[in-house]
Order: C-alpha cells, then structure tokens, then sequence
C-alpha cells in the first residue's frame, strides 16, 4: 500500500556568486517572460528585500512569484494547481533567461522544497495517527499533558549517500486545514556548481526531490498505516 499524494506546493532557491542588483536588467527579465504566458509574470516590485515578480492570486493562498535578490532567486508555486513537470518547466526556463540577462554564469547551491498532503487510509484523523503510528509513547505517554493535542509533526534529516551531494529534510506534520490529512514537505539540498548553460539539470534536481517524497517518504509512512 503507498499513497498518490497532493501537492499543493513548489519552491526553488537557486544561490548564485553575490553581486549588486540592478532594477533595469530585472525589468528586462520581466519583460522576455511576459512574451511567455506560461512561465511569465504580470507584476514587477522593487522593495526593500529585493525585486519581486508576481502573479495575481485567483484563489485563496495562492502564490507565483520570483524574487531577485544580491545573491538567490527565489522561485514559489502554491495552491495553484502546479504539476512538478509544470515547475520544472517554469525553473529552467526562468533561471536560464534571468541568469543570462544579469550576467550569472553559475549557480552555487540549489535548493527545492515539494509540500503534498496525503490522507491515512485506516485513521480519520491525522493526529490519531501521528501520535498513535508515528510518535507513539504507548497509551499512558500523552497523559502528563492532560489536554488534548491540537497538532504534531517530526523532523528528518538525511545526509548524502556516498558520492552524493543532496540532503533531504523532511517533515510530516498534521494540517489544520483538514484534520483527515497529513502534510508532508521535502527539501532538497543541492551542493555544487551547475552553468547557467546547464540549467535543465536544475529539474534532474527537482524530481529527485519530488521522487524522494512520494516515493520512500510515503512507503514509510504507508507500512505504518495499519489498524
């Protein structure tokens, strides 16, 4: 048994070699993405945290946007509906157009967060499972609280395989938004250089990611599953 799970979130945080930011080549960014619908922007803000592009929410939560700042871009897809193919599609493209523009020739470090909700097949509750599957301290383990428990999570770090150079954090967490769910996220830690020539490389990056979540990540949780 395994799960299909939701993704309601994507992010990239592409580190490059600091330098100054200048307003004029970001609109110019701004300007070659807006020819394309589906990776552009609609918006363009200078602000004190950097420069931001942005996309105009249809909905309750949602975010697209990219922001430049002296030494990341920034890229955030929520609660849009967002494929991780569609993602991919958006990062490379986006990286590979603003890093040409602003001079970048490479990325330093890369780093992309994947967040999906999954619904435990034999509890109606996420806390039910957390604190009876996943955190279990035995029948008597909650009781020195003597309150009921609002929301748990946990925190999971695994460092590179020999020979590799990503780190996955992970973390599972109940989601008050819906008590029948668990959220679950994935960061993906990248060490090492890619050319701003190689920028399809970046979504190798981000399936690994992806794949790290619903695939060992909602295993484990899935053999847990159980009456």
């Amino acid at each position: 048994m395994s799960y299909d799970p939701r993704t309601i979130a994507f992010a990239a945080e592409i580190l490059h070699p600091p330098q100054p930011l200048r307003a004029d080549l970001v609109q110019t960014v701004h300007n070659t993405l807006w020819r394309q619908p589906a990776i552009g922007y609609q918006n363009f803000q200078v602000a004190h945290d950097g420069i931001h592009l942005s996309n105009l929410p249809q909905g309750p939560g949602q975010v697209s946007a990219a922001t430049f700042t002296w030494d990341r871009l920034i890229l955030r897809e929520e609660l849009r509906g967002t494929t991780v193919d569609d993602f991919a599609t958006r990062v490379v493209n986006v990286v590979s157009t603003a890093f040409t523009t602003l001079g970048i020739g490479t990325s330093l470090v890369q780093q992309f967060v994947v967040r999906s909700l999954v619904a435990p097949r034999n509890y109606r509750d996420g806390r039910e499972f957390m604190s009876r599957r996943l955190v279990a301290p035995g029948p008597d383990g909650w009781q020195p609280f003597d309150r009921p428990l609002q929301s748990l999570g946990v925190r999971l770090v695994f460092p590179p395989q020999p020979g590799g150079r990503e780190t996955f954090q992970a973390r599972i967490e109940t989601w008050p938004q819906d008590a029948r769910s668990l959220w679950i996220e994935n960061t993906g830690s990248f060490t090492g250089p890619i050319a701003t020539t190689d920028s399809p490389a970046l979504a190798e990056l981000l399936d690994s990611t992806y794949r790290f979540l619903a695939g060992p990540l909602c295993a484990f949780l899935a053999n847990l599953d159980t009456p």
